[in-house]
């Protein structure tokens, strides 16, 4: 009597659609997120605790949000790989909620890929690199939600990006891994409304002591009370991501 090959049929197909199927690996990390990790740098001092971006490692320039250092007396700036330096504020703009530090030249680290954050639209990855809650050097993923969202006059670009204390001051690099952004505030009370100001424009707030690449004599602290990020607004209260 002969025997069945139905069995044997079935095996060999199912061996040839197994092979058919693409292989499933992990996800590819957008190109240039470890060089954005290494020009992060963690701000402490003063019981006060956020993140700022190095963009002009020769000279030693790093961007941060004003209402991180506004009351430090001596900013710690401590990088993923250990490196530590006190930092001296040479700028600040209250109203745009930015600061200009400088530290020791840092030549051995990368140079900066910056995007231009209008360029971005609706449903864009980005990713923002911080230490929330104390927890240095965490990179978060979301997308952008809106390109110039005005706040206080200031045009922003809103995420859905998760936002903690400690998030302020850290960089915002697009899927590319460009820097486009330094994260801002967030809204109280709010789930997915994350802020971020647009890198390009910080540059252009600092450009006289950036194109010199020396600083001049560390400016006096101004008054809070115009930090868009130390006083609530109209509607939902808005909040800086710093601790």
């Amino acid at each position: 009597m002969m025997r069945s090959r139905v069995p044997l049929v079935l095996t060999v197909l199912l061996a040839v659609t197994l092979t058919a199927l693409p292989t499933v690996g992990r996800a590819r990390r957008p190109a240039g997120i470890d060089r954005a990790v290494q020009l992060t740098a963690t701000i402490e001092g003063s019981g006060v605790y956020g993140a700022g971006v190095l963009v002009d490692p020769a000279a030693g320039f790093l961007l941060t949000a004003f209402h991180v250092v506004k009351d430090m007396q001596r900013p710690r700036v401590t990088f993923s790989d250990g490196v530590q330096a006190i930092a001296r504020v040479v700028d600040t703009d209250p109203r745009l909620d930015v600061a200009l530090l400088q530290i020791p030249p840092q030549p051995a680290r990368p140079a900066p890929t910056f995007g231009d954050a209008t360029a971005l639209g609706p449903g864009e990855e980005v990713f923002a690199v911080g230490a929330p809650r104390r927890l240095a050097f965490t990179v978060s993923r979301g997308i952008v939600s809106f390109v110039g969202r005005i706040v206080d006059g200031v045009p922003y670009v809103q995420t859905d990006i998760p936002i903690n204390e400690g998030n302020s001051g850290g960089p915002v690099v697009d899927e590319h891994g460009a820097l486009v952004g330094m994260m801002s505030f967030i809204y109280r009370g709010a789930q997915g409304l994350s802020f971020a100001f647009p890198l390009q424009q910080a540059r252009e707030r600092f450009a006289s002591f950036l194109r010199r690449g020396v600083s001049a004599p560390a400016a006096a602290p101004q008054a809070a009370a115009t930090s868009p990020a130390a006083r609530p607004t109209s509607g939902p209260s808005r909040w800086p991501s710093h601790d």
